[in-house]
């Protein structure tokens, strides 16, 4: 599954490359704004020319358009928010959050607007003429939207020149907004597998079982902490 593939791969990147992507963010930016542009450009010629790579790099394109390297590395920003403190794992993802952000959502780039103009110019106008319009696939479209609106200032102020500026209670609060993102990214993928022919129940399962566990090591993280306050507080 090309989900797994690509979280096993950003996982083993991040842990091994720590230290790097820490002291070298802006390489990283560069290679992720390459690989966006690289994507977003073939996506365009794609579908003005109707041609199509072949093999292993048209597997690789189809992964990074989709989103699927960037949802790899926002999961693991979720994650090293829920998991832990103390283990190892967790204070090296904590040490590189912010810069696994940024690149997630600059891989996320090229999908927000190359479907959004798909969406637009081309599915919108075919489906009105048509009569082929379909609420469950406006659905998904308009979740995607606002979670990839939200993703934006989300974005901006994860780096660091513009964080610094910012003041620590409104970035927080800001930052609050995560949460609504990454409910809105499972949201927008749960529609797309509905929006199918046939369901893929083991994407279906896939995604619920990291979106879940991550919501309830989040929760239990909430609790553990509030009830270290009241007692604090006593």
């Amino acid at each position: 599954m090309n989900l797994i593939m690509s979280l096993i791969i950003v996982t083993t990147l991040a842990l091994f490359l720590t230290a790097s992507i820490k002291k070298n963010s802006y390489i990283y930016y560069s290679i992720a704004t390459v690989i966006a542009i690289i994507t977003a450009t073939y996506e365009i010629l794609r579908i003005a020319s109707g041609a199509n790579l072949g093999g292993f790099i048209l597997s690789l394109e189809k992964v990074s358009i989709r989103g699927l390297i960037s949802i790899a590395f926002f999961i693991l920003v979720m994650f090293a928010g829920a998991l832990n403190p103390k283990w190892k794992i967790t204070r090296k993802l904590l040490g590189i959050r912010a810069e696994l952000a940024i690149i997630g959502s600059i891989l996320m780039l090229p999908h927000g607007i190359i479907y959004f103009t798909r969406f637009i110019l081309l599915k919108l106008p075919k489906m009105f003429s048509e009569g082929t319009f379909s609420v469950l696939y406006l659905e998904y479209i308009v979740v995607g939207i606002i979670g990839f609106i939200i993703m934006i200032p989300l974005f901006i102020t994860s780096i660091k020149k513009i964080r610094r500026r910012m003041k620590a209670v409104k970035w927080k609060r800001l930052q609050r907004w995560a949460y609504a993102f990454y409910f809105l990214a499972y949201l927008h993928i749960v529609l797309i597998l509905f929006n199918d022919k046939e369901l893929d129940y083991l994407r279906l399962i896939t995604y619920t079982a990291i979106f879940g566990s991550y919501t309830v090591l989040r929760l239990f993280k909430y609790e553990k902490m509030r009830q270290a306050k009241l007692l604090a507080m006593n």
